[in-house]
């Protein structure tokens, strides 16, 4: 088919109008993509100057009991949290965690990962957060939302005229003497750590159980991962016994041991007689660290 002169007086002008649109493209997107990079930098920049004044006026005032302290810490702690549709998985997480679904979950700080060059904190990598809800402490992996670590909330005190002591209220616990023996609690503890899987991010089905003994009511219990064994060279110098196998002297004429030690992922927990979780603390997330 012959494409006549007028067809061809149509299509220039898209042709021409398309390329002017991709040569603006080419042209304006890495400046666009700059200007981007300068606003995330310049942000960052008065969000690391910020925090430097905070620390520091937490520095002259460390008195924690006072108001000042306390509101500029409390800025800081928001300053430097993740935004909050992140944490909220968290917050579900520990409402899960409680068995209450509109139980209001407080988030309290952060802590933080030191910087790649060994220059100082980085304010901007949470390492790990604490919530606080029903006067029980969470502690929470920033980058997967699970719960590490949950005991009593800090309880403040304080001495009365008459002498003696005051406390803040402590969690409500169910004490409930409704499993007695240490046959009767593993089913319970076990049944928890399995329906709450996806808040921990921990498969017990593939961990060793262990009781570890009771007390007033409370059974003390953890599971072992020997699948994941994680070992360490330590080298301790100068009060060493000399006649141990292993022992040398080093640079210094000192002499030294060096010693190997094999650490496994253990989830430790205090369940009492009622079925009601305590504590619960996995130290494997802290091993995966070192």
């Amino acid at each position: 088919m012959t494409m006549t002169h007028k067809q061809k007086s149509r299509i220039f002008p898209v042709i021409l109008f398309l390329a002017v649109i991709a040569i603006l493209v080419v042209v304006f997107t890495p400046r666009l993509i700059n200007q981007s990079k300068v606003v995330q930098t310049l942000q960052t920049s008065a969000k690391d100057k910020k925090v430097a004044e905070l620390l520091a006026t937490m520095s002259k005032n460390p008195n924690k009991d006072s108001q000042e302290y306390a509101e500029t810490r409390q800025e800081f702690c928001i300053l430097t949290a993740r935004p909050a549709t992140e944490r909220e998985k968290a917050v579900i997480n520990i409402r899960q965690f409680l068995g209450m679904t509109d139980i209001p979950v407080e988030f309290v700080c952060s802590r933080f990962n030191g910087k790649p060059d060994d220059s100082g904190t980085d304010y901007n990598s949470p390492a790990s957060e604490t919530y606080e809800a029903a006067r029980f402490s969470f502690t929470i992996d920033p980058k997967t939302n699970y719960i590490v670590e949950t005991g009593e909330a800090e309880r403040r005190w304080g001495t009365k005229v008459d002498g003696t002591r005051w406390f803040e209220n402590m969690p409500e616990y169910d004490d409930t003497p409704t499993y007695t023996t240490p046959e009767a609690i593993k089913p319970v503890a076990e049944a928890f750590m399995i329906k709450n899987k996806d808040i921990f991010g921990v498969d017990i089905t593939k961990m060793t159980y262990q009781f570890e003994g009771r007390k007033i009511g409370n059974f003390f219990v953890k599971w072992i991962d020997k699948s994941k064994p994680y070992t360490n060279d330590n080298v301790e110098c100068g009060d060493v016994d000399q006649k141990h196998e292993g022992a040398y002297q080093n640079d210094q004429g000192v002499w030294c041991l060096k010693s190997t030690y094999t650490r496994y992922p253990t989830v430790n927990m205090t369940i009492m007689q009622s079925g009601q979780v305590a504590v619960y603390d996995n130290d494997g997330w802290e091993i995966e660290k070192l």
